[in-house]
């Protein structure tokens, strides 16, 4: 098939197989972190209401199953030696708090089509992953002293990657409960690869380089849907 007779082909799927559909979505999505790093617990999925979260977003629909979001959001990380089931970190009792700034964009594929065209119950299973931009505090630690004090920000990339479950309330509202790892190209979100040197008190950097922070995002999402778009049946 020539190239001329593949754009006349998806126009003709565009005017005969087309369906309705919410395509915006505007919401929020709240919940809470844990790290995983050099300093605390170690646990994949540990949320803590110490650590909270609070991300908005937009979701563009452009079919039923593939969507592509935006987030901008704000989340406290904290990590406490004590609270780990190592012996060794234990000992050391270094801990630290540290608050995130970040800006995403994913993309969305849902497990079933979900269309917001109806009143009909509809739900799916989604996975996602994409490209985030990650600003934070950077760390350090004093000469004998065991909590992380902070220097300046400093800025990193990051990919999120999850999975989630959603479902439609009505035609104009969704639900869902995710959860994201976030894995960061920084080895200092807690304080242990502090990137200056000039501090006379500073502790020697430790733990393992060749392994960058990990921030695991639990949480809840509402979103509003509005605007009608065309939803291509059959090729997404």
């Amino acid at each position: 098939m020539g190239f001329s007779k593949f754009i006349v082909f998806v126009i003709v799927v565009v005017f005969f197989q087309h369906s309705h559909g919410q395509r915006h979505e505007v919401g929020l999505l709240l919940g809470s972190t844990n790290y995983i790093g050099e300093v605390g617990e170690t646990t994949f999925i540990n949320p803590s209401f110490k650590a909270p979260s609070a991300t908005l977003l937009y979701r563009s629909n452009f079919s039923p199953r593939f969507a592509l979001r935006t987030e901008l959001g704000v989340s406290r990380i904290r990590g406490v030696d004590t609270l780990s089931s190592e012996p060794l970190r234990q000992e050391r009792a270094n801990s630290f708090t540290n608050s995130l700034l970040h800006a995403s964009t994913i993309l969305e594929v849902n497990y079933f089509n979900i269309d917001q065209s109806g009143f009909d119950f509809s739900w799916a299973p989604y996975m996602f992953v994409g490209l985030s931009f990650l600003g934070y505090q950077d760390l350090y630690y004093p000469t004998n002293t065991t909590i992380a004090y902070n220097q300046t920000r400093d800025f990193a990339f990051a990919i999120p990657v999850g999975v989630g479950l959603k479902t439609r309330l009505g035609t104009n509202f969704l639900i869902g409960v995710e959860v994201k790892a976030l894995y960061t190209f920084s080895d200092n979100l807690d304080g242990s690869f502090p990137t200056f040197v000039n501090e006379i008190d500073q502790r020697p950097a430790f733990g393992n380089r060749l392994s960058n922070d990990w921030v695991i995002y639990s949480g809840l999402s509402m979103t509003y849907s509005f605007g009608r778009g065309w939803f291509i049946r059959g090729l997404l």
